[in-house]
């Protein structure tokens, strides 16, 4: 029985800690999104990347969550993502997109460190999100 008390209290503790990790990622960078989504400067990103953003069948605003997983976690696309209002084929496709190429900054460093080509792999990893988003998006597009 007090193995049963132990295994709680410690699960509790544990849960806690995890919980309260992921908000301080996932605070910031909501709050960040929802200041960059009034400013003037949105209009500006949304314009620059429409175009982009069509090969994947998604609005122009999908470049923030996007750009935020590539260079954080998937922790912080779903934050991102949290700012706007985006359509369930549309989530799909950014988390599909995300999934694929996430934390390149971290994960190319230790690439690099353990061996591996880091240029090569962030170049992989791109290629292969574009190329899930292009067939996420299409497939999106297909079913709505």
């Amino acid at each position: 029985m007090k193995k049963f008390f132990n295994a709680i209290k410690n699960g509790t503790f544990k849960g806690l800690k995890t919980g309260l990790m992921l908000l301080k990622i996932m605070l910031p960078i909501y709050l960040l999104v929802v200041l960059l989504k009034y400013s003037p400067v949105m209009p500006w990103l949304q314009g620059i990347c429409q175009p982009v953003m069509k090969l994947f069948n998604l609005p122009g605003d999908a470049a923030v969550p996007i750009i935020t997983g590539f260079f954080t976690d998937e922790y912080g696309c779903v934050a991102a993502m949290g700012g706007f209002e985006f359509s369930t084929a549309a989530i799909t496709t950014i988390a599909m997109v995300n999934l694929m190429a996430h934390s390149i900054p971290v994960e190319t460093a230790i690439a690099h460190r353990i061996g591996f080509s880091s240029g090569k792999l962030a170049v992989y990893r791109v290629a292969a999100a574009v190329f899930v988003g292009i067939f996420i998006g299409w497939l999106g597009g297909v079913f709505l």
